[in-house]
């Protein structure tokens, strides 16, 4: 039995990672980690930049050593994010668990087979993204044993320095980049299994054994229930709408570049690398929009279900009650990039599209 956020499934590995760190639910004997673990590596991005600025003629390095500025400084700004709003992550965190021991309270075994599915789904895909983001910057840092030049794939340099350190931090990075992704995702794994708990509800109003009063309780139940799920979502769309946008932009501009660069070099080592590091932004923008577009799913099933309840069978109060739930769920129930456009698998498509547009325009321009 959970009785900590640090127990769920859902969020617990990331958290305690975050907790660990001081990002979230710092002490004043701890509050100097975050510090710790964080100012490091701004200085290593920051030095990244500096390299960035010496490599202009060396267009395959500056636009490798570009992709691992910008994965750098993304894992940052999503720390920094954390951070920043860390009284909001902390209070969204405790209303999850407030939802999550409510519903295992109610002793509905399907409401829990359901939510344990959801803890077992988030807490693998967390598992096998530290570990993933573990050992792509493991082998990051010994791509370099391939090359008859030997040199570090994270380039950094110190101005007015004719030098240039480099620091392997892949372990730090790891913690650094993936908790945010896992941590959306388990998010949206919550809220996609409360729409899945939702309908089960509401396909257990109805029938001639109900009376009038019994039927018009079930049906306020699930009432205040979807309410429960508009507040959730609502509140997941304000944390992220604003990082999951920055992110849109520079994912879609690091993808075209990587292509680009595919376009130009003849290396097969490091074909194989671009290779691996498109797959790589990939997955963390397909994870985004596949768990968002989970949410417009469910809620589009939730009206159906609404919409399927045997109307016919209750009073004219029961009747009115549920044609007002029913215009309330045609409500798009989603999370927005920028407040702007809906997370969903359209969005991740357009996005790509958009990308490989800005790359063949590149590529017609540099061939003429």
């Amino acid at each position: 039995m959970a009785t900590t956020i640090d127990d769920i499934g859902l969020v617990g590995i990331n958290v305690r990672i975050w907790r660990y760190m001081a990002v979230l639910y710092p002490t004043p004997g701890t509050s100097w980690r975050k510090f710790a673990f964080v100012l490091p590596v701004c200085a290593m991005n920051l030095m990244q930049f500096f390299y960035l600025l010496r490599m202009w003629s060396d267009l395959p390095a500056f636009l490798l050593n570009l992709f691992f500025f910008a994965a750098i400084f993304n894992s940052l700004m999503r720390t920094w994010l954390v951070i920043i709003k860390r009284r909001e992550f902390e209070k969204f965190l405790e209303e999850l668990f407030r939802l999550y021991r409510w519903i295992l309270d109610s002793g509905d075994e399907y409401s829990r087979t359901i939510l344990l599915e959801a803890e077992r789904e988030a807490h693998r895909l967390a598992v096998f993204n530290l570990t993933a983001s573990f050992l792509d910057i493991v082998g990051a840092l010994v791509f370099t044993l391939f090359k008859d030049e030997r040199s570090h794939p994270f380039g950094v340099a110190l101005p007015l320095l004719d030098m240039t350190p480099h620091i392997p931090t892949p372990l730090l990075l790891s913690v650094l980049y993936m908790p945010f992704v896992s941590v959306f995702a388990g998010f949206a794994l919550f809220g996609r299994a409360m729409l899945r708990i939702l309908v089960h509800k509401l396909s257990l109003i109805g029938g001639q054994q109900q009376d009038a009063g019994a039927r018009y309780q079930r049906l306020t139940a699930c009432i205040r229930f979807y309410i429960e799920v508009l507040g959730y979502v609502r509140n997941l769309n304000n944390l992220v709408n604003l990082i999951v946008a920055i992110e849109a932009i520079v994912f879609g501009s690091i993808i075209c570049s990587l292509l680009f660069c595919l376009n130009i070099i003849t290396s097969p080592t490091q074909i194989v690398s671009i290779v691996m590091y498109i797959l790589t932004m990939l997955y963390v923008l397909y994870t985004y929009y596949n768990r968002a577009n989970d949410l417009v799913i469910e809620n589009a099933l939730v009206a159906d279900a609404v919409y399927n309840v045997p109307w016919y069978e209750g009073n004219m109060r029961f009747r009115k009650t549920l044609l007002i739930f029913l215009m309330q769920t045609q409500c798009p129930l989603e999370i927005r990039v920028g407040n702007v456009y809906p997370m969903t698998l359209a969005m991740f498509q357009s996005l790509l599209n958009a990308s490989y547009s800005y790359f063949t325009m590149l590529r017609g321009v540099t061939n003429k």
